[in-house]
């Protein structure tokens, strides 16, 4: 299992602990390397979810479990890289977000591996020449 990067919505199951399937993987993952990798992207919407829905003590949790794990904040040229991607994928037809764009430049600058059930939209990055390698814990 490489060290990867995770993605919102698994991350947000593991923490959940609703999926089996994301929970083993999880487990697996962390007894390998001990700790997650996210992005600050991640942590912001994270963030905003429970901020919107005023759980405060969820919050206060997550909080803690981010500063366990290693944060990955995106570089300037991430920036620039997810703004191509945006645009690649406009002119082919495809519709991509900011977040999921950041996440694959950081993705792709490091070399990781993402981890995400939104396997679609990133799916959409690789068709624009991006180098991404997908994971999906959501399945067996």
């Amino acid at each position: 299992m490489p060290k990867s990067l995770l993605d919102t919505d698994i991350l947000s199951e593991y923490l959940k602990g609703h999926d089996a399937n994301v929970v083993r993987h999880a487990v697996r993952y962390h007894q390998q390397y001990g700790i997650f990798t996210f992005t600050s992207v991640t942590v912001h919407e994270v963030v905003f979810g429970l901020e919107l829905k005023g759980a405060a003590s969820q919050l206060n949790k997550a909080l803690l479990w981010f500063r366990q794990n290693e944060e990955v904040p995106p570089a300037p040229e991430d920036y620039f890289r997810a703004a191509k991607m945006k645009a690649d994928a406009r002119r082919s037809g495809a519709v991509l977000e900011l977040p999921d764009c950041l996440i694959a430049a950081i993705a792709a600058r490091l070399g990781l591996p993402i981890v995400t059930g939104n396997t679609a939209d990133f799916e959409k990055i690789q068709r624009t020449g991006v180098a991404l390698k997908l994971e999906n814990w959501r399945n067996p």
